[in-house]
């Protein structure tokens, strides 16, 4: 009697046992974030993200890729350059997105996610949704909007951020700004961070918090592989798909350097006020007009454009648009100048003061420009008129 009920909890135990598993792998997914290593190029030094579904009851294995735009389409610069360039989420398969990776030696991580059957069923059905011609486009944003941040959002189920457990896993007070600077200097891209630094805004000088920081590949892979869920850790499964095979960067001279080169050209450009008076008119023609046409520019990517990430400018400071008035304006300054120059040189030297005790808000290569501005700025503010 007692071998019998043994027997009947055996099969009873391994019959629930049985219908468990059954329900959880009864919607025959598998869904995985693929991360890729950064490349050599400006548009892969950040790496990538994508979404692999295998589909076992339909015999499917799809990879989705939110980084995918026409880069054929006529207005193509123009497009990126205002900030509405369309970027959208296409399909394709495991096979031919691993191929990619693997020609050009990126390294690819899997981390198959460990959520419910619901969840993959609604995750499917939302990729489903928005490879619909009709809802496939988005506007790309640097920082906000972009094809890491997408799937962040399709995993961690937007707006629902609070289901999750998400230990800290990043410095507190990292910017975005010093995210994008660790990739750059490690790819010796320096003159793109210049570039890049020149162009963002006060909102890349905001500390993130971790969802936000997980708006590069990295640090979502990093997200992904900490987070507990109701299921337990939200990380399955990690393997090494493909190695990362390429080459170390090569350390620019230091000639070629930002911060030499701008020194070399402060100086040059400094030589007139003790030297050479006579070109004094034409140097300071030339860095008033050079500024000041950069500052129109940032001034057109702030308002003219959709780039949420190049509003409240502090280069603007520096860079001044009204520089290319002033500039014409040398041999006959009025006395409401000779007060803003005056005025300005100081407000220079402020916005260095600011930037040496918050590294990285004005790139540092700028400095050697900013203090020459703002000597001339004085001396300037200090000169009479000569009339012929």
């Amino acid at each position: 009697m007692k071998r019998l009920l043994l027997a009947c909890v055996v099969l009873f135990s391994f019959l629930q046992s049985y219908k468990v598993k059954a329900q959880q792998d009864s919607s025959g997914l598998q869904i995985s974030l693929l991360t890729c290593s950064p490349g050599a190029e400006l548009y892969s030094v950040f790496g990538h993200n994508a979404l692999r579904i295998v589909d076992s009851a339909a015999g499917t294995d799809v990879v989705y890729n939110y980084g995918t735009f026409d880069f054929n389409d006529p207005d193509f610069y123009t497009k990126f350059i205002r900030g509405k360039l369309r970027y959208f989420v296409s399909q394709v398969s495991y096979s031919d997105f691993l191929f990619e990776y693997q020609y050009f030696k990126r390294g690819v991580q899997e981390q198959v996610l460990n959520i419910s059957q619901e969840e993959k069923r609604k995750i499917q059905a939302s990729l489903f949704e928005n490879v619909r011609e009709e809802n496939r486009y988005y506007k790309y944003d640097f920082l906000f909007d972009n094809c890491t941040t997408r799937l962040r959002d399709i995993i961690f189920q937007a707006n629902q951020y609070d289901a999750y457990q998400i230990p800290v896993f990043m410095q507190q007070g990292q910017t975005f700004r010093d995210h994008l600077h660790v990739y750059l200097n490690r790819a010796q891209m320096h003159w793109t961070a210049l570039g890049i630094d020149l162009l963002l805004g006060l909102g890349a000088d905001i500390p993130m918090t971790q969802i936000e920081s997980m708006f590069l590949p990295d640090f979502l892979f990093k997200g992904v592989s900490l987070s507990v869920t109701r299921q337990g850790k939200l990380e399955k499964r990690n393997t090494d798909v493909l190695a990362d095979m390429q080459p170390a960067p090569e350390r620019n001279p230091f000639y070629l350097d930002p911060l030499f080169v701008l020194s070399i050209l402060s100086m040059i450009l400094l030589i007139p006020s003790f030297y050479f008076s006579s070109l004094q008119a034409l140097s300071d023609r030339i860095w008033l007009i050079v500024t000041g046409l950069l500052g129109l520019f940032l001034l057109f990517m702030w308002f003219g454009t959709d780039h949420q990430s190049f509003s409240y400018n502090l280069n603007l400071i520096w860079a001044l648009p009204l520089n290319v008035f002033f500039a014409f304006k040398l041999n006959n300054m009025q006395e409401w100048m000779r007060t803003f120059f005056k005025l300005w040189s100081i407000v220079l030297l402020m916005l260095l003061a600011i930037s040496l005790t918050n590294i990285g808000i004005i790139n540092t290569a700028l400095y050697p420009l900013i203090l020459l501005i703002s000597f001339r700025y004085w001396i300037l503010s200090k000169k009479v008129n000569h009339h012929a």
